[in-house]
């Protein structure tokens, strides 16, 4: 299959995509995937198709809603992955739905969907998300697969498992090519190495051997742990939290103390109720009504003004990339520019290259250096990102 005149990928051939910037290799991949010659035989998986189911389901307190949206069931269906009008009555389907079942079924055992199966798509974490884009991209057979960043927002089990999906398809005849921030999410089959520079040229690479699995707890182990000071102000108080989401229980006498100061990060497998759980501290999530949270000493109740929390509320996440489509250096500037009392970053280097995300994070370091008095909260599945400020650590179990 030519990518151009001077480049031919053969079938079961694994590619990677290099370069100094995101956006040139976001363009490139989509480039490729739209090429004419190529588009019936391609898919393609981005943050951009992330983004973009996102806008069209809706705000992102949405996803609170259960009884709105498709589940992932109707997201992998036939009729929703060739489109199909059931209005035209007669007209010619591109397969047997008989086929399409025999190989939906070999994407949901590849990629462990069938957990997901009832559950609103809207209603997924990113991780889990991405993970059902990619059984959507792979739903209608294709020839080529161009994943761009596909293990963003995914954690180590997740990333890991992904380099084995892609070496299982790869054995199976599929040719990938992926663009990926970090050497250690590549599989171990890479073949050809392309770099795309700064001004969207292609140039063939050496292929870099891929980085060998990284402990997602090894850079959290060197933080020293400092003492509660009990005397400073609680900032968010979570008492005996029992939540149940999605289906699946969540919190059961779940309880958190954050105080005035302290820097803590999130941690948990895709699905476990991080960002719910920051919903609540924020008031995204409409379960806060029904729990006992307390934001600047503030209780969740009716009557209760929650502009005046919000107001005092750094944020970055995901969602605010999605829905606002802004990018992650951006949203931290402005996260920081009202002096927050709470800052919280939920992914805040998602969709950052490797050099991007250091010195976002050196940014948010300094920023916290200088403001003592700032408390944060930051999710993230990478633990070289994380600024070392951050000493204190909590572990959701989903």
């Amino acid at each position: 299959m030519k990518i151009s005149e001077e480049l031919e990928i053969a079938p079961g051939e694994i590619w990677a995509v290099t370069g100094p910037d995101a956006e040139m290799r976001t363009a490139w991949c989509a480039r490729l995937a739209r090429r004419e010659d190529l588009e019936d035989v391609t898919a393609l998986l981005s943050f951009a198709q992330h983004a973009g189911e996102a806008q069209r389901t809706g705000w992102p307190q949405a996803r609170y809603y259960e009884d709105e949206g498709k589940t992932v069931a109707d997201f992998l269906s036939y009729d929703d992955v060739w489109e199909i009008n059931p209005f035209e009555v007669g007209a010619k389907r591109p397969e047997t739905r008989k086929a399409f079942r025999a190989r939906q079924e070999r994407i949901l055992r590849l990629l462990d969907l069938r957990k997901l199966w009832d559950r609103l798509v809207i209603a997924l974490s990113n991780g889990e998300t991405r993970r059902v884009l990619l059984a959507r991209a792979l739903a209608k057979g294709p020839r080529l697969l161009v994943l761009d960043d596909p293990a963003a927002g995914m954690d180590v089990k997740q990333r890991e498992k992904l380099k084995d999906v892609v070496t299982a398809l790869a054995a199976r005849g599929m040719s990938v090519i992926m663009a990926c921030r970090h050497a250690d999410e590549l599989p171990k089959g890479v073949v050809k190495g392309l770099e795309v520079d700064r001004r969207g040229a292609v140039r063939e690479v050496a292929a870099k051997p891929c980085a060998t699995k990284t402990d997602g707890k090894a850079a959290a182990r060197k933080r020293s742990v400092p003492k509660t000071d009990a005397t400073r102000p609680p900032v968010v108080e979570i008492r005996h939290l029992d939540l149940a989401y999605g289906g699946r229980t969540l919190f059961r006498d779940f309880s958190w103390t954050v105080r005035q100061g302290e820097r803590w990060i999130l941690r948990g497998e895709n699905g476990s109720g991080k960002t719910t759980l920051m919903a609540l501290v924020t008031g995204d999530s409409p379960l806060a009504y029904a729990a006992d949270v307390r934001v600047f000493g503030i209780p969740r109740e009716v009557g209760v003004q929650l502009s005046e929390i919000r107001r005092r509320i750094g944020m970055v996440s995901p969602e605010m990339q999605a829905y606002l489509g802004k990018g992650p250096e951006e949203l931290i500037e402005e996260a920081v520019a009202g002096d927050p009392e709470l800052l919280i970053l939920d992914e805040p280097f998602m969709n950052l290259d490797e050099r991007e995300a250091k010195r976002a994070s050196r940014r948010i370091g300094a920023y916290l250096k200088a403001h003592p008095q700032t408390t944060a909260i930051l999710i993230c599945h990478r633990n070289d990102e994380a600024p070392r400020c951050f000493d204190r650590e909590m572990e959701l179990h989903g």
